[in-house]
């Protein structure tokens, strides 16, 4: 029997449909995928090339010339921020072998001499070199010299600075020893500027010498001690 009419019209509709080159739209989607994605990943590995190409600094002969004087300057600048930083903390914190500690244990003994107050009078004022001026800033710096004693071995200061009182001027010596409690010195000694007379305010070398000789046994530095003619 023949079919409706509909149906016939039905089924020619789903085969007109059905001819129709589904797959092949279908395949020319997924080349079309394909290829944008290729043009994807090669435009992203260009870009990717560019960009180490761009990273990567080419200098030329003048420009690496200022890039190596530059670096020079600054290596200079900051070992001259290394040098200040420690003459710095130096002066800041002076050790018992910097000179004006030196110094201010000097002073201390001076003043409390009673000969030297006796000779130069008081208030006594003490000073570092004098350049022939009347300007404090001039007088700050201390004349010092450090070494290692050839006699026992021990690092020492020692510094020479002015003496100043209403009756009269001197020199001052003094050293101190490493290995000597903060607080002592070696000697200080006081040398009248006027007729040279000097003045014994402290003087341990014998007490060293002795200790040296000794080699740490008390009874003997005490002997040696006696026979030097300095009791300690």
């Amino acid at each position: 029997a023949r079919p409706p009419s509909g149906q016939k019209k039905f089924i020619w509709t789903v085969y007109t449909h059905s001819s129709r080159p589904a797959p092949v739209v279908r395949l020319n989607g997924l080349r079309t995928l394909s290829d944008s994605s290729n043009q994807q990943q090669s435009s992203k590995a260009q870009s990717e090339a560019g960009a180490k190409e761009s990273t990567e600094i080419v200098l030329t002969p003048g420009e690496k010339v200022v890039a190596g004087t530059r670096l020079g300057v600054w290596a200079g600048v900051a070992v001259f921020a290394s040098f200040c930083a420690y003459y710095i903390g130096k002066e800041l914190f002076p050790t018992k072998m910097s000179p004006n500690s030196v110094m201010d244990a000097a002073t201390e003994k001076i003043r409390a001499h009673p000969e030297v107050t006796r000779k130069f009078g008081s208030p006594i004022k003490v000073y570092g070199r004098d350049h022939g001026g009347h300007r404090e800033g001039r007088r700050n710096f201390i004349e010092h010299t450090e070494y290692t004693s050839e006699d026992d071995g021990t690092k020492r200061t020692r510094v020479r600075f002015n003496l100043e009182g209403p009756y009269g001027n001197a020199f001052v010596f003094a050293e101190v020893s490493k290995d000597m409690p903060s607080g002592e010195l070696v000697y200080v000694l006081v040398q009248d500027k006027s007729n040279g007379r000097v003045i014994n305010v402290v003087d341990n070398r014998s007490r060293l010498m002795a200790q040296r000789l000794a080699g740490g046994n008390k009874e003997g530095q005490k002997a040696l001690s006696d026979l030097l003619g300095k009791r300690n």
